[in-house]
């Protein structure tokens, strides 16, 4: 096959990944990569380098961001008339921490993608949204959500077997982010978090442009400094004279919080995380639409004592995803991989 040829057949393909490399991944880690077969066919990989085993110990977060990737493209394929199909190599089990580590593949297939002509499938979302929907770690305006936006984010998890709830009580929203804080003080000292996590940190812009994945301070809201202190010294966020001051500075760094967000549903189970990221770039793109942004608070979820803590607060079970959820400034971008990088020869 000649060089042309190859870059003929992957022509479409790379018209979608250039927009759908903007979906969301957790810490940026954008696992995704993609052989394509043919102008209609390729096949979808998990980078095994960019899972994040000690964090996510079912594997679901990582089979949702498959999830969500594949949506993304399906809705993307809708714009050129074209039906976007998957098939998954395997069963989502097998893409658990445990299973992970024991193939000695770097690249472990998940999803064989086929195109097919449609000029029947009409986009749900316009492609500008996937540009558009950023996390933004800055401080929220005061504004609630308004009530169509609220309306068309419990419709859209309704429709998906999910369940879309919001807290707005200041002393309730309080009482939680104060759990958050804790929940991620407490997880930045054990050893297997921090190193993980700290891995993706991204200090200066030279490191954030050269890698093009990850934390990049610009985006955390944070000084190098205190990212610095982060890294390096995570035992000062737990010492008696330093652990009020950083909970202080961390609180200021999270702004006005109007309203906290929450989804319950099918998720910690592998099977049900593949289809939960489906509907998340769904619900993620809804937000967008409403010009609002989500900023997702992991640990509330991950963190024992912290989940506990929210079932025994809301009476509801199976949350997985808790955030803020409002309007702000535009936040800064984070960096992408370019479409080359993300290609598989």
């Amino acid at each position: 096959m000649t060089r042309s040829t190859g870059a003929k057949r992957a022509e479409i393909w790379t018209t979608l990944l250039e927009t759908a490399i903007h979906a969301p991944s957790p810490h940026n880690v954008q696992p995704w990569r993609v052989r394509v077969n043919s102008d209609r066919e390729a096949d979808l990989f998990i980078d095994k380098e960019r899972t994040l085993p000690k964090e996510d110990v079912t594997g679901s977060f990582i089979i949702l961001t498959m999830g969500m990737f594949i949506e993304a493209l399906g809705l993307l394929a809708a714009h050129r008339g074209m039906r976007l199909e998957h098939s998954l190599h395997h069963d989502p089990s097998r893409y658990t921490p445990e299973a992970i580590a024991a193939t000695r593949e770097t690249m472990l297939p998940f999803a064989r993608l086929r195109l097919s002509p449609d000029g029947a499938a009409p986009p749900a979302y316009p492609g500008d949204l996937f540009l558009r929907r950023q996390t933004s770690r800055i401080s929220l305006r005061p504004d609630p959500v308004p009530a169509d936006a609220a309306h068309a984010l419990a419709r859209i998890a309704n429709e998906w077997d999910q369940r879309y709830e919001a807290i707005t009580d200041p002393s309730r929203i309080e009482r939680i982010l104060a759990w958050n804080t804790e929940a991620l003080f407490d997880d930045l000292n054990a050893p297997d978090y921090h190193d993980e996590i700290v891995s993706w940190f991204r200090f200066t812009d030279g490191a954030a442009r050269r890698h093009k994945d990850g934390l990049d301070y610009r985006c955390m809201n944070a000084s190098r400094l205190e990212f610095f202190l982060i890294a390096r010294l995570p035992w000062l966020l737990q010492l008696r004279l330093t652990r009020p001051l950083l909970w202080k500075m961390y609180r200021d760094q999270i702004g006005r919080v109007p309203t906290l967000g929450l989804l319950a549903g099918g998720f910690w189970r592998p099977e049900d995380a593949f289809r939960t990221g489906r509907f998340l770039i769904h619900f993620w793109l809804e937000t967008a639409r409403h010009r609002l942004y989500i900023h997702p608070y992991g640990n509330l979820v991950t963190n024992k004592k912290a989940n506990e803590r929210m079932l025994q607060e809301t009476g509801i079970r199976d949350i997985w995803l808790i955030f803020k959820i409002g309007r702000s400034d535009e936040p800064p971008r984070s960096y992408r991989r370019p479409v080359e990088a993300i290609l598989l020869d």
